[in-house]
């Protein structure tokens, strides 16, 4: 058949692509299409649903192919996976997941919206029970189940990145004993040094066991018992989670556009690939870093809904153009509430660039408030200009109240200067006279 439109995917960027395409062109022929059977979930909430803080995997989905048709008017097929595209004839191949059908399509314009997928280790068999991925909603299903059934007391966690230190809290919470084991030299690597001393010190507290610099050589199984062999010792689990990042999930774009080594799309500010008539957006493409001036790929959810909205505005006929990111995250992790966003001082010497740290420590409330501590903050600013680059925040109270500020000042090229005298908001119950972000900045300023 042929369409107007196509879009494979039915998560953040797909979804958010639909809706403006239909906005736009409300009479245009759509098929959306989604390899899984659900859509517009929350994968970022799947370790708060392990842990029980969130009480089913219902929870965290949005919309089902009903609620959205009926919401939007847009339809969604599930369990319909595309396994090639031809972009010299304006087509794509779609497996039938559950009849192995495969059918042609034709298009005018094709958004690739697939997301990333969970990197996978060759010596784990991850259809064994017992042996997990944590990325979808399926994934969170099976993990339920098994927890509910085998109670498990010991687990082992391979992998010590964002996903796999919110699920060691999660195990913590549950009472289970938790090995957590890293190839690189300690927990939360890709975060500035003032989180990753942070983290570890929770971990540390907490009793958690985290082998760092440590490489599982094989997994193994007698009965329900799980066996990791490592080059200096031997560790026993009642369940094992592989949390090592992700991958775009573009296989079957087969090099048929332009791509990074990793898989990722290459698109511009506009969303276009290589192929005037094809876009992509979310986890599966890369993204415009507006502080380093070139693409980059940073898979964040948050991202994928505004690449997406633009991807489909520029279909349906606007020109838009996105304005870019500046590498903006947070995390919980137990009591600690730490953020990032622009460059650590150590990105900031990779990338050439000559810069100075800034750090304060302060109350979050005012000193005498009841529930005040501590927070800190360290402002990454450039040594010729001023200009603010990067900034990091650990407390114990909500690090967005510090981290945006810093956003805005990297997003828009403030110098140091200029957030020192920032007038931020005070009241006694909410923040201090000179909150941690100001008085760090002070320092780069006088």
């Amino acid at each position: 058949m042929d369409w107007d439109f196509f879009i494979i995917g039915a998560d953040a960027a797909g979804l958010s692509a639909a809706v403006q395409v239909k906005r736009s062109n409300p009479a245009a022929s759509l098929r959306v299409i989604n390899k899984g059977k659900f859509i517009s979930y929350a994968a970022c909430g799947i370790p708060y649903a392990v842990s029980g803080e969130i009480a089913s995997a219902q929870k965290l989905i949005h919309f089902t192919p009903e609620s959205f048709q009926k919401s939007r008017g847009i339809a969604v097929e599930i369990g319909r996976e595309a396994v090639r595209i031809f972009p010299g004839e304006h087509s794509v191949e779609v497996k039938n997941q559950e009849t192995g059908e495969v059918t042609k399509d034709r298009y005018k314009k094709l958004l690739i919206a697939t997301g990333a997928a969970a990197k996978k280790l060759p010596f784990l068999d991850y259809a064994e029970e017992g042996i997990f991925n944590v990325h979808t909603i399926e994934d969170l299903t099976r993990i339920q189940e098994y927890m509910e059934q085998r109670k498990p007391r010991r687990a082992a966690l391979i992998g010590a990145g964002n996903i796999g230190l919110e699920l060691s809290e999660a195990l913590h919470r549950r009472g289970i004993e938790v090995y957590q084991f890293e190839a690189e030299s300690g927990p939360a690597m890709l975060w500035p040094p003032l989180v990753r001393r942070a983290v570890l010190k929770k971990i540390q507290d907490r009793g958690i066991l985290v082998f760092a610099n440590t490489f599982i050589k094989e997994v193994s199984k007698n009965g329900q018992d799980f066996f990791l062999k490592t080059e200096d010792k031997d560790f026993e689990a009642d369940i094992v989670f592989s949390v090592i990042g992700t991958a775009p999930a573009t296989e079957f774009c087969q090099g048929k556009i332009g791509q990074e080594k990793n898989g990722a799309v290459v698109v511009d500010r506009s969303g276009r690939t290589s192929d005037p008539d094809i876009y992509a957006a979310g986890d599966c493409a890369m993204v415009y870093n507006k502080l380093l001036e070139r693409n980059v790929y940073f898979p964040l959810g948050s991202t994928a809904n505004k690449m997406g909205r633009i991807a489909g505005m520029n279909m349906a006929g606007e020109n838009a153009l996105f304005p870019g990111i500046v590498g903006t995250q947070i995390m919980k992790f137990f009591e600690l509430s730490v953020a990032k966003t622009g460059l650590s001082l150590e990105e900031a010497q990779k990338e050439g660039i000559k810069a100075r740290a800034y750090s304060a420590a302060r109350p979050d409330k005012a000193s005498y408030y009841p529930g005040a501590s501590l927070a800190e903050v360290e402002i990454i600013a450039e040594e010729a200009t001023g200009r603010i680059i990067g900034a990091a925040a650990v407390c114990e109270g909500n690090a967005a109240q510090f981290i945006d500020p810093a956003a805005v000042a990297v997003f828009t090229g403030m110098t140091i200067g200029d957030m020192g005298w920032f007038d931020s908001a005070y009241a006694p119950p909410y923040a201090p006279v000179w909150n941690a972000l100001i008085s760090a900045a002070l320092k780069g300023s006088s």
